[in-house]
């Protein structure tokens, strides 16, 4: 997931940068569970597994609308902290694309090739796999698919969309912003008392 990747890069360089971890609490985010709970929906499937993964797989497209409809809530709930306005975004169009497509990611083929992913072309044209599909000439919004390639040298080689880039540059300087922050004079002078 390029989000995680993005979360990680970020710590990283908020830390080499002279920035600390335990601000990242104090971030005043409304709603958190939300966006726990869209996650735990949204992999149900895995989180199942065995025969209830067939029924779930089914009803994908009801899933993601819920689990989506809940991530939209919680971020526009957060509206105040402007980098998740562009993750906010990201989020719509991931949402478009995968609504349009039944409850699934369209993913490109060329893409996946390009990333060096051959193995995981199988999955997308399997109906159990609940969470992409390959892009075919039916396909809606496919500019909101998954259609850039990251290949080797990269760690991970994946595919992904313009949605997870927006998404994971609004996270990234949300993390940036929080593990920077300046403490202001009130906060110390708080502290010697």
């Amino acid at each position: 997931m390029l989000l995680v990747d993005f979360m990680i890069l970020s710590m990283t360089i908020g830390l080499l940068r002279g920035g600390s971890l335990q601000r990242l609490a104090e971030i005043p985010i409304k709603r958190p569970e939300l966006i726990f709970l869209s996650f735990i929906i949204r992999y149900l499937p895995v989180i199942l597994g065995g025969s209830l993964k067939g029924y779930i797989v089914q009803h994908m497209s009801i899933l993601s609308f819920i689990s989506y409809g809940l991530l939209l809530y919680s971020l526009l709930s957060n509206w105040h902290l402007k980098p998740l306005r562009i993750a906010t975004l990201g989020v719509l169009l991931n949402f478009l694309a995968i609504i349009a497509n039944g409850g699934k990611m369209p993913v490109s083929l060329w893409a996946v090739d390009v990333a060096g992913l051959g193995d995981f072309k199988q999955e997308l044209f399997s109906p159990l796999y609940p969470y992409h599909a390959a892009m075919t000439s039916e396909t809606k919004f496919k500019l909101f698919g998954d259609i850039l390639p990251l290949p080797k040298p990269y760690p991970n080689p994946k595919v992904f969309s313009l949605g997870d880039v927006l998404m994971g540059l609004g996270v990234f300087t949300l993390i940036q912003e929080a593990m920077l922050k300046k403490t202001s004079a009130n906060d110390k002078i708080g502290r010697r008392n």
